[in-house]
């Protein structure tokens, strides 16, 4: 028992999990951490990228936290603002100070700032800076962001063989994050106008066509006909 504390005890702290002052760091449901040196190779090259030096929610330069939901650089004062809409919406972890697991680091790969403001600014929000964060995270474009984004986490993880994923979360079909939310949103606009013009054929009109309401003045209660009397003359003068 002793000899297999020991053998856990240096796979953790090889991998991340155990600080020379001996705190254990928190990975998530299982996960591990990677060695800080290789955390640190690797957003060093994130850093790198443009996109990346500006913080996500304000002009902001060189940011230094991050939100692993999203995938988007951040600096210190939005990180405490995503802090308070919860970890339901955002997690947030620094890029110096906290271990990170590889699941982790893929979704900042995978994501990018570039990406998130690409995404969001179709989907109306031409202002990134501007208006109430909790409204922008809270929205349709956050909820497909987040959820196609953690699925190809998902799939880099299950490529590693770190979990064993259903067929569809394994499924690498090469494309990039922003080509497979493009793909959702025309699905989701195709079911759209199909609900649309169902709804439309139970109410007896087709979509977008408005059907003749007017009727005519003969058939309506209490209408003459109008009669016209040929003069006697023929009518010439």
């Amino acid at each position: 028992l002793a000899s297999q504390v020991i053998v856990e005890a240096t796979t953790m702290s090889s991998s991340g999990n155990i600080k020379d002052d001996g705190t254990v760091t928190a990975a998530g449901r299982g996960g591990v951490c990677i060695p800080s040196k290789d955390k640190n190779a690797q957003f060093r090259k994130l850093k790198a990228i443009q996109d990346n030096q500006t913080c996500f929610d304000c002009p902001a330069t060189r940011p230094t936290w991050a939100s692993v939901t999203y995938g988007v650089l951040l600096c210190l004062d939005c990180s405490a603002t995503h802090r308070s809409m919860g970890v339901h919406l955002t997690f947030v972890r620094s890029l110096d100070l906290d271990e990170w697991t590889q699941s982790q680091i893929d979704a900042m790969r995978l994501g990018g700032n570039r990406n998130a403001r690409s995404y969001f600014r179709k989907h109306g929000y031409t202002d990134l800076y501007g208006g109430k964060p909790d409204k922008k995270y809270k929205s349709k474009a956050a909820v497909s962001y987040r959820a196609e984004l953690a699925k190809m986490v998902t799939a880099e993880a299950a490529k590693r063989g770190e979990i064993v994923a259903s067929k569809e979360e394994a499924t690498e079909n090469g494309k990039s994050l922003l080509d497979n939310l493009d793909a959702i949103d025309q699905k989701n606009e195709q079911e759209e106008a199909k609900a649309k013009l169902e709804a439309a054929k139970k109410k007896g009109t087709s979509a977008g066509v408005l059907q003749p309401k007017a009727k005519l003045a003969s058939s309506m209660s209490g209408a003459s006909k109008l009669l016209v009397t040929k003069p006697a003359n023929g009518g010439l003068g």
